[in-house]
């Protein structure tokens, strides 16, 4: 395990500041009140410490006391660019600088002296192409090394520079870049459509000249468009960066638009290098040696912060692809090499749901340090990444794109507490305060900060007079930051944060500025006004989902044409981020007397809980309403009024997606559907209509006519025992169907086996015809019978995963008991029943359940409720389960109870087990009871858990992992 260096830089720093005071600073907290007590002296103890190169004089710290107003080193002069790139000690220019990450090609990398000579090289480009000190830069693309590259070199040109990612909406993009007015847009069209691109272009007349990042052709503009790469190629590489005033324009960062459109905020070159070493260095401890990668995009401000740390002489990895699972980015860490990284409570809950145990999975040795942000950090989480990661600190940090920095944050020498923010950031004077300004200890209160910081934005655009600078972050407290977090502090200067105080949504850690959906929705006239609040998941703490509530026009009605409109329109101009998950219309929205929104109160009112302070709307009763009017959305939508086979479609189309109607030509993707529930939609056409209708073919036409259409086909075709899944020569590999009886999980295994024989899928019914579930021997009868149908003597190849490999297993035992060679039975994550354990291995699973249930708060009904097959309910639910479950859930549980009831017989023959390795933990506690039945068990573990194609908890026979999987079974093939 690498450990943080013995003495961190904290300490040095520290000697430093105690010979500025004369005085020690080692007990718990001095260094910080010494910090914020005396800041003149603590910020340029710190300029002069970091060895920043700069020019001027620092003689002036601060011009005064006023947060709002006051300036720090007004006679300084940095470049920013030359901060990050210059030599520094114990990182040469053959150490490693930037390296960027891609999933579908090998990574690209930059030592610092390669990087250095990148930036110098764009910077001439970009200088060639016009672009001058205080002129401003867009760019819209992923995180990528050249996207750095691009913004580090427009820095050093002495440029500001304002970031997006590219799979914004055009709306999205210009109710930011609009405000920004600026002379160059830089873009890579490899995931911009061409459409975004025109109307962005069209929308910002200010715009001088288009670079682009891609290889495709020239566009037709209006305006010189030219390649980056084709006008860098040439250039000489200078490093003649000037040297600017502290405040120069840097980054033009965006709110999230909680009370209008974003606001573009100014950050200076000197704060936001001055706050981000310090983090860096003293909170993180950062430097020559380290490897930092945090989960970000372009869109984020730890985009910025990640991008600063070259500042350090640390190395930075970026990443631009998906997250497919729980082990994408600890897979990322391990293969580079990653000693501090950055990621979110939702992706380490993501972890936690599937069982994961990233230091099993990979290896971490060279891991130090985890940072969370983007939303609370929950108690569990700390014991989590404490059981599967390893001893490392998780370090809860917290602040926001207004301070491009935090507020509270982790430390080298303090500990760390379970659901706690170690410290305050030094230099930072932020205390919780209640509704009258007072400080408050030990109860949750406002965030503030009551004195200057350098990273304070300079101002915002388009604010000339800086009303709305102050109307942001002053009004409620002139001359202290009030920051919109709620938090509590304890005596030891530990914090909680309590989320947000303002409007700002935070789904699943993700902010999402409600203005933005408000300005799309202006264009629906039926509309006349909304509001987007979060509603908890109850079923998976710690996340939530997005209820959007309407106040219609006379006249209108919120039907599914409606419904479908505002989907559609959201995720076409904002993204799908921006799309809801409930719309539920009412009457009117909470106002205050004065006619100031309440989206508190609509929050709680969403949740269920007590509205703090009902008196003080106009309409006390509106709440209630509101509180009534989603409990009334979210029950199960009506059935159509068609009766036909597009009707019945329709129905079970509206009830997966949870919707109120559907037309025919729907497009799935339109209306969020996931891979997840298409499954969810194909076993309710088999279950009700008895139609199995292929995922292939309904990919063809994703839409309830076309599902409806395939279903009919599926109707009308002769019934087949066997099914050719996919063509070949000589003896065929047997696939036995699902919980299901579908094959639908098969079809990516299927087409990436690698054999030349054929694959065929068994039909088999799972019931008979008074609707009880049949035993796994009837099953298995049947499938012997189509076995030897298809294939009239061994030697055999079966498949199965789940409870299909029981049945595959019975029916392997009765080819054996007939004289018959099976060549090669494979069980994919089979778990053994109950009925085959011993009494302590069942004892053991009960008691992993009920342990499981209590530290991750999590229900067995609600993974029920998944569908999955993940595991057996284990522990009585602390909550009823529905009394009439829904028809895929009601059908999985007779599955399971017959496989549970099963005891499977003696197979003398030779199995492969394929274990996903989310099933390690139980399979310790159950595996020896098929051990005990098999002659042979040669176990091999593959990436995934059991589960469904597309769950948070990527599945062993998902994309991400299928073809690992299907090279094992290849393998494994008589």
């Amino acid at each position: 395990m690498t450990l943080a260096p013995a003495v961190p830089q904290l300490a040095s720093f520290r000697a430093r500041c105690e010979a500025a005071a004369g005085a020690a600073l080692d007990a718990p907290g001095a260094l910080h009140a010494f910090s914020v007590e005396r800041p003149e002296e603590f910020w340029r103890t710190l300029l002069d410490w970091s060895g920043l190169p700069w020019s001027g004089s620092a003689d002036v710290v601060l011009t005064g006391t006023d947060v709002e107003t006051a300036r720090f080193f007004p006679d300084l002069r940095l470049n920013y660019a030359e901060a990050l790139l210059r030599p520094v000690d114990g990182a040469g220019d053959d150490a490693p600088a930037l390296t960027a990450v891609h999933a579908d090609r090998p990574a690209d990398r930059w030592t610092r002296g390669e990087l250095r000579d990148a930036v110098a090289r764009t910077a001439t480009a970009l200088r060639g192409q016009g672009l001058a000190p205080g002129d401003r830069l867009v760019l819209v693309a992923a995180n990528t090394g050249e996207t750095a590259v691009v913004a580090l070199a427009a820095a050093a040109v002495g440029a500001a520079v304002s970031t997006a990612a590219p799979d914004m909406g055009a709306a999205s993009l210009l109710g930011r870049f609009a405000q920004v007015e600026p002379a160059v847009l830089v873009l890579d069209r490899r995931a911009v459509p061409d459409d975004v691109v025109a109307e962005v272009v069209a929308g910002l007349p200010a715009l001088r000249r288009v670079l682009l990042l891609d290889d495709r052709p020239l566009p037709d503009l209006g305006l010189p468009a030219e390649r980056l790469a084709d006008a860098a190629a040439g250039a000489e590489p200078t490093l003649d960066w000037p040297r600017l005033a502290f405040d120069t324009p840097l980054f033009v960062m965006f709110s999230s638009g909680t009370t209008g459109p974003p606001k573009a905020m100014v950050h200076g070159a000197g704060g936001t290098l001055l706050e981000h070493v310090k983090e860096h260095r003293l909170h993180v401890d950062l430097g020559p040696g380290d490897t930092l990668y945090f989960h970000t995009t372009t869109a984020w401000m730890m985009w910025n912060w990640q991008l600063s740390a070259l500042a350090t002489g640390a190395h930075v990895v970026v990443y631009d692809g998906p997250v497919s699972g729980p082990g994408t980015l600890w897979e990322l860490v391990a293969e580079h090499g990653v000693t501090v990284f950055g990621t979110s409570p939702a992706y380490l809950q993501l972890g936690q749901d599937a069982g994961h145990r990233p230091a099993e999975a990979a290896d971490l040795s060279r891991l130090r340090a985890v940072l969370s942000t983007g939303a609370v950090l929950h108690d569990w989480q700390f014991d989590w990444v404490a059981e599967a990661v390893g001893p490392v600190p998780l370090q809860s940090v917290s602040g926001g794109t207004d301070v491009i920095g935090c507020f509270v944050l982790g430390a080298p020498d303090v500990p760390v507490r379970r659901g706690r923010c170690q410290t305050r950031s030094l230099g930072l004077d932020v205390t919780a305060v209640d509704e009258d300004g007072r400080e408050v200890v030990g109860r949750v209160g406002e965030l503030v900060c009551r004195r200057p910081f350098p990273s304070r934005p300079v101002g915002f655009l388009r604010d000339p007079d800086g009303s709305r600078f102050h109307d942001a972050y002053f009004a409620d407290h002139p001359g202290v930051w009030t920051h919109g977090d709620l938090i509590e502090f304890d005596a030891d200067g530990s914090s909680r944060l309590h989320g947000r105080s303002d409007g700002v949504l935070n789904v699943d850690g993700l902010r999402i500025g409600p203005s933005e959906i408000y300005t799309v929705l202006r264009q629906l006239p039926e509309i006349a006004d909304a509001m987007a609040v979060e509603q908890r998941d109850d079923s998976r703490p710690g996340s939530s989902r997005m209820v959007l509530l309407v106040v219609l026009r006379p006249g209108a009605r919120l039907d599914g044409g409606l419904e479908r409109t505002i989907r559609r329109t959201l995720r076409r101009d904002a993204s799908a981020a921006h799309v809801p998950s409930l719309v539920v219309a009412v009457d009117d929205l909470p106002l205050t007397h004065n006619g100031k929104r309440s989206e508190r109160a609509a929050r709680d009112a969403v949740n269920g809980d007590p509205v703090a302070n009902a008196v003080a709307l106009r309409d006390p009763g509106c709440p209630d309403r509101i509180r009534a009017a989603v409990a009334a959305a979210s029950a199960a939508p009506p059935a159509p009024e068609d009766d036909g086979l597009l009707g019945r479609v329709s129905r079970i189309w509206c009830e997966v997606l949870g919707l109120r109607s559907a037309d025919p030509d729907d497009d799935w993707s339109d209306l969020g559907g996931t891979s997840r529930q298409v499954l969810s939609l194909l076993r309710r056409v088999r279950l009700d209509l008895d139609a199995d209708v292929p995922v292939q073919r309904f990919a063809e036409d994703a839409t309830p006519a076309g599902l409806a259409r395939a279903a009919e086909a599926a109707l009308a075709a002769a019934p087949a025992a066997v099914t050719v899944l996919r063509a070949g020569a000589g003896r065929p590999v047997f696939l036995v169907p699902d919980a299901w009886g579908q094959l639908n999980l098969y079809a990516g295994l299927v087409e990436r086996l690698a054999t030349p024989r054929p694959v065929l899928g068994l039909r088999l019914p799972l019931r008979d015809g008074n609707g009880r579930h049949r035993t796994i021997e009837e099953v298995a009868a049947d499938a012997l019978v189509q076995v030897r149908g298809a294939q009239p003597a061994g030697p055999y190849t079966l498949l199965g995963y789940s409870f299909g490999g029981l049945v595959a297993h019975e029916v392997a035992t009765r080819l054996r008991a007939a004289g018959e060679d099976v060549g090669c039975l494979g069980l994919l994550d089979v778990r053994p029943p109950l009925a085959a354990l011993s009494r302590w291995e069942a004892a053991r699973v009960r008691w992993a359940g009920r342990w499981a249930t209590v530290r991750s708060g999590r229900v067995p009904a609600a993974v029920l409720r998944r569908v999955t097959g993940r595991g057996r309910p284990s522990a009585p639910a602390p909550g009823p389960v529905p009394a009439t479950p829904d028809p895929e859930l009601r059908f999985f549980l007779g599955s399971q109870e017959v496989s549970e009831a099963h005891r499977p017989a003696r197979f003398d023959g030779p199995v492969a087990y394929f274990l996903a390795e989310g099933s390690r933990a139980a399979a310790s506690r159950t595996l020896g009871a098929w051990r005990r039945v098999v002659r042979e068990l040669r176990v091999v573990e593959v990436p995934g858990w059991h589960g469904d194609l597309d769950d948070e908890r990527i599945g062993m026979l998902s994309d991400r992992h299928v073809a690992t999987l299907a090279a094992e079974v290849s393998a494994a093939l008589d």
